[in-house]
Formats: structure tokens, sequence, C-alpha cells
């Protein structure tokens, strides 16, 4: 009795896999946001985060990438840019406490302008 062996599913789902891998990496995904994870790849792939992490091929594809360069954190530039808003936010306190004193300078001439009450009659 000879029976014929179906494809092993491991091998479609490597398939699957690696065809993911590819559209996003080309930046072609369609159920992810378009970021290269293993998460993402299995996400694309249609099947579950494990089945990916067990796929030898997609893990060694992953180690091949060459990883980008960490950014360094950027506290420097964030106190800096913190540092502009203040003094933009400075600047329009000065410019709004000149108007209010020209409006009240202006309020008081013309109450000046106004007849003086005469003394109620007791």
């Amino acid at each position: 009795m000879t029976t014929k062996a179906n494809p092993p599913r491991k091998s479609q789902a490597t398939v699957a896999l690696l065809d993911a891998y590819n559209r996003l990496r080309d930046g072609k995904g369609t159920a992810t946001n378009g970021k290269l994870s293993i998460t993402n790849v299995a996400r694309e792939a249609g099947v579950s985060r494990a089945t990916a992490y067990r796929c030898s091929k997609l893990l060694a594809l992953f180690d091949e990438a060459p990883k980008p360069p960490k950014a360094k954190p950027q506290s420097t530039s964030g106190k800096a840019e913190l540092r502009n808003v203040i003094n933009q936010l400075l600047n329009r306190i000065i410019m709004l406490e000149a108007a209010l004193e020209a409006k009240d300078a202006e309020l008081r001439q013309l109450r000046s302008m106004l007849p003086k009450p005469r003394p109620a009659d007791s």
C-alpha cells in the first residue's frame, strides 16, 4: 500500500511567511502597519506568531538583515525645543501685556472725557 504524502503544512506556512516577508520588505504589506517585524510578517501571512517564530528560514532572514543604527536619545534637542516654546510664549505674554496697557490708557482717556457726575441731593 503506497500513500502519497501531502506536502506538510509547515512548508505551506513557510512559503506564506517568506512571501509576506518580501511584501513587507518591499513596502507592499496590506494587513499591517508596514513595519518589518516577525509579528507583522505572521499577520501578513495569516499564521500565528508561534508559527513564525518556529520558521528557521524566516528567522535567518531577520538575522541577516542589517540592523538600523540605534537612535541616540534626543534629550538635548527636546530641551532646546522646550526652551524655544517657552521663549515664544514669553514674547506673546509681553505683547499681550503691552496691548492691555494700551487699552487701559485708552479707557482712562475716554473716562476723562465723560462729564463729571453731579453730587446727589440729600
